[in-house]
């Protein structure tokens, strides 16, 4: 099966895509491990590739009026998201890791992840090496969620690059899930990593550019599957 390839406007744009979309390129898979193991299905791409273009317009997706259905997320709601779950490294009674946790993890030789990557952008802009790693190799033993079971992190490497545009910098972040709700995730997901690209792109003097996303496990679940066919206007389900 082939990855699906989608060029959009806003993370809006691509939310819409990819859920209007989903319904004649994915595959139904039963859940074997992670959420709702043995219990839902996911509805699920081979992969995605993502270029938005303007990812900081336009974060929230658009629900029809009168429609009833509620927007998966809120400005509001991905203000939080980019505050306590990416730039607060602090961790709740029985939490394992946050994204958080692993952009502020401490260095070796002083400062944090985010802070390097940060100085290694501002002081030779044009790298490969300004990455964030989110999951390590312990992960698939140590991980686990509230539930107590394994849940290694969806979001696994944040890659800022500044690229030639109109005879300028401008910074881009490519991200990678290994897993990814459609539905739910995806716009507070990348909202919250627009912000913290805005973040980057102001610490290190750089206009503020594109986004690129991919996933091999990009999905909705079974119980959004109606709700997903109600908002694109695909048929429902008998």
């Amino acid at each position: 099966m082939l990855p699906f390839f989608l060029v959009a406007k806003t993370i809006s744009d691509a939310w819409f895509q990819l859920i209007y979309n989903l319904f004649d390129n994915a595959y139904s898979q039963k859940i074997q491990k992670g959420s709702f193991e043995n219990e839902q299905y996911r509805l699920q791409y081979p992969g995605i590739a993502v270029y938005i273009e303007h990812p900081y317009y336009d974060m929230v997706p658009t629900m029809p009026p009168a429609s009833g259905i509620p927007a998966p997320t809120t400005e509001e709601y991905i203000e939080e998201y980019f505050a306590n779950y990416l730039m607060n490294a602090d961790l709740s009674e029985n939490e394992t890791y946050t994204y958080g946790s692993r952009i502020q993890n401490s260095m070796p030789n002083g400062g944090t992840q985010l802070e390097r990557v940060v100085d290694i952008i501002r002081n030779t802009p044009l790298t490969n090496q300004a990455v964030i790693e989110i999951a390590t190799p312990v992960d698939l033993d140590l991980c686990y969620g509230n539930d107590g079971k394994l849940d290694p992190p969806c979001l696994r490497l944040l890659d800022f690059k500044a690229i030639p545009a109109d005879e300028e910098l401008v910074l881009t972040v490519s991200a990678y899930f290994r897993s990814w709700d459609l539905w739910a995730g995806f716009p507070t997901n990348l909202g919250g990593i627009e912000l913290l690209k805005q973040f980057v792109a102001y610490e290190t003097n750089l206009k503020n550019g594109p986004m690129y996303v991919y996933s091999a496990g990009a999905h909705i679940y079974g119980y959004q599957e109606e709700i997903a066919r109600l908002r694109t206007l695909r048929s429902v389900k008998k």
